[in-house]
């Protein structure tokens, strides 16, 4: 499972020895990132700010990703929709963070000025052993909730002096405010979040889903399963992203990978199956975009017959159970 190997890394990560800093993502900018420079504190004091900062989102990590109750799956179930935290892998097709690369002597560091343009706060964790460096980002989008005073209806204050610490006054150089909240993990290659509406509007996740859709369909042709492949591609091209998300689910199941001749057997003698496709030169012909989802049907199992009753059973959205000792 995914879930056992990153949670083993990240957690030796985060175990000591590493450093933390801060970042700030900026917009319209290539998403170049700026150095988010905190005050230390004092040396000799455990609850200094940027300690407690750092304390506040290791215990936002543990919790939401390394936790027993955390559940993983990987980028092919992104068609089911599910509510789980999803293993995206960034290759050189997608890779919407490779600013994060970014060279140390090339970031600049954050300034008062710069807070309109600011679009997220990233925290980094590096750790060096035995000759390798491990780097885990926590990316928190800022929101608009979090900038006060925005559009200046309401008021923030602050005492106006040590001196008259009686006397108050409009705090008018204001921040965003950097919460206990943590979109989504970059490690190495991997992105880890559950935050799918945020990958999609700001990190072009449509284009991951259409490449993955395409190699799903590159895989139906290299067995010559299908007549009529351009019909697939068809299928995934249009507008609607839900079809490419339907086919790139195939991926997970051992039917697509099942010789030709063996899944051409089955069809003829399976009750579900029996006279669904048409079938030319040892080949089937896709007459419609209803004969592509049955097609992914077949190929994600989406039908299941209990052993016990014989009912068959919708189940669209599932996992192969373990083996029955």
């Amino acid at each position: 499972m995914p879930k056992n190997r990153l949670v083993e890394q990240i957690r030796d990560l985060l175990k000591g020895g590493y450093g933390f800093d801060v970042y700030i993502a900026m917009k319209n900018d290539s998403q170049a990132i700026k150095r988010f420079v905190l005050d230390e504190g004092s040396p000799t004091k455990q609850n200094g700010f940027k300690k407690r900062l750092h304390n506040s989102i290791v215990d936002t990590i543990h919790t939401k990703y390394l936790s027993e109750e955390s559940q993983y799956v990987t980028a092919d179930a992104l068609g089911n929709e599910q509510n789980r935290l999803y293993l995206i892998s960034q290759s050189w097709e997608y890779e919407p963070f490779s600013y994060l690369e970014m060279p140390d002597e090339d970031i600049q560091s954050f300034s008062l000025e710069d807070k309109e343009k600011a679009d997220a706060v990233l925290f980094k964790f590096v750790k060096y052993a035995e000759g390798r460096m491990a780097t885990l980002w926590a990316y928190q989008k800022i929101q608009p909730s979090a900038i006060p005073n925005k559009k200046s209806r309401h008021f923030q204050l602050k005492v106006k002096s040590c001196e008259k610490p009686d006397v108050f006054e409009e705090m008018t150089d204001q921040l965003f405010m950097i919460t206990q909240t943590i979109d989504l993990l970059v490690f190495g290659n991997d992105i880890i979040t559950d935050n799918i509406k945020l990958m999609e509007r700001h990190f072009g996740l449509e284009k991951f889903v259409r490449i993955s859709a395409a190699h799903a369909v590159d895989s139906i042709a290299t067995v010559r399963l299908v007549k009529n492949v351009e019909k697939l591609q068809e299928y995934i091209d249009r507008s609607n992203k839900r079809y490419a998300r339907k086919m790139m689910v195939i991926h997970k199941y051992p039917v697509s990978t099942m010789p030709r001749e063996d899944l051409l057997a089955k069809l003829k003698t399976v009750e579900r199956w029996k006279n669904v496709f048409e079938v030319q030169d040892e080949r089937i012909s896709l007459r419609n975009f209803t004969d592509v989802e049955q097609l992914i049907d077949l190929l994600t199992e989406r039908y299941t017959k209990s052993e016990v009753t014989g009912q068959e059973y919708d189940t669209e959205v599932k996992e192969k159970a373990t083996p029955v000792l």
